[in-house]
């Protein structure tokens, strides 16, 4: 389990130093797959996709649909299109795969933390006046959901 952990830290690293990088701080990780040129914006994919896929192995329904949720982020990626539902796909991708990570570590673990912490400091995040309000608290989340993996 470690390395399925350690595997999401090294593409979160990387994926989010080449975007911080180039265009600094944006409004979403999401908004990166507009951000990089066409023929790279394919990496946001990798990255939900790595993120998501070692989800499915962490042993309880929470994290597959954790894992499920992420990679149907990294699938819908042109959120900001009017075409069909990849709008709404996105976006609920998201909730699942942070949401189901977070209980999944509670149910899975009896670790609570990372979830009381993430509905803390995001809310926090949404009532304060910093700019990039969603970038953060997928920031959040992502640390809080690795940090729970590891210390299980």
């Amino acid at each position: 389990m470690i390395a399925l952990t350690l595997t999401q830290l090294l593409v979160l690293t990387l994926y989010l130093g080449l975007i911080i990088k180039r265009y600094g701080i944006l409004p979403s990780i999401s908004d990166s797959w507009y951000s990089l040129p066409q023929r790279e914006n394919f990496l946001f994919t990798l990255f939900t996709w790595g993120l998501g896929i070692p989800m499915l192995f962490y042993g309880n329904v929470w994290f597959f649909l954790s894992g499920s949720g992420l990679s149907f982020v990294g699938a819908a990626t042109q959120f900001k299109s009017m075409i069909g539902i990849t709008k709404e796909v996105h976006y609920a991708g998201a909730l699942v795969g942070i949401l189901g990570a977070l209980i999944g570590i509670w149910i899975q673990w009896d670790n609570l933390l990372p979830l009381v912490w993430f509905l803390f400091l995001a809310l926090s995040i949404q009532v304060s006046y910093m700019k990039n309000k969603i970038w953060w608290q997928e920031i959040v989340a992502i640390v809080l959901i690795l940090w729970g993996l590891l210390v299980k």
